[in-house]
């Protein structure tokens, strides 16, 4: 049976392994971009072997039968981001996507990475961070500082840092009080979708 203190040291690595590396090789251009499909793939795998090795339920990772007792929190957070986002719009430069409609790759890709993304960083990473840690602010922090930096590949990372760093704590926070794994991901979906139609997020 580990200590609490190896329990940390084992989160930090897995964190380390599994988050930040492999986001810094495709932003150093380690790994060529063509090969992030694959990258992600492996990420899942290894995601996936922490799951079944701890063994974690769907209900561990915040996904009920009755997920919709949630639904009124989440809605008004959705609809507070999409207002922030285009209020966001109004006041900062940007360049919306055009024809997103016709980008096949977008519309394929677009709502499964939303999806994994909630699964990695408040199903699973959240779940770790509250085995060993119990200050619920530094849990959420951390949780949304991970999640921003995966952002650095975009090409105007000097504003989406700071502005996935503000959803994440807010995606951390709801989660957090309101672990519902099926809402919360359906809120990146949407939020998503409107900060890459607007033109916020555009990969290098």
């Amino acid at each position: 049976m580990f200590t609490l203190t190896k329990e940390k040291e084992l989160v930090w690595t897995q964190i380390l392994y599994l988050f930040i590396i492999p986001t810094l090789l495709l932003y150093f251009k380690i790994i060529p971009r063509e090969f992030r499909l694959l990258l992600l793939f492996s990420v899942s795998l290894f995601l996936y072997g922490i799951v079944r090795h701890s063994k974690w339920t769907w209900s561990n990772l915040g996904v009920s039968k009755k997920f919709m007792k949630d639904i009124v929190p989440y809605t008004v957070f959705t609809l507070a981001g999409v207002g922030f986002l285009f209020w966001l719009s109004a006041i900062v430069p940007h360049s919306p996507f055009p024809n997103w409609w016709k980008n096949l790759k977008f519309l394929i890709f677009f709502i499964p990475v939303s999806i994994f993304q909630e699964l990695a960083f408040r199903g699973i990473l959240m779940r770790m961070l509250r085995q060993v840690f119990t200050n619920p602010a530094f849990i959420i922090i951390m949780n949304a500082t991970i999640f921003s930096l995966i952002h650095i590949i975009y090409i105007n990372a000097t504003f989406v840092l700071p502005l996935t760093f503000i959803a994440g704590i807010g995606f951390a926070w709801i989660y957090y009080k309101y672990p519902n794994l099926i809402l919360i991901s359906i809120s990146h979906t949407a939020l998503n979708f409107v900060g890459m139609v607007l033109g916020f997020f555009i990969v290098r």
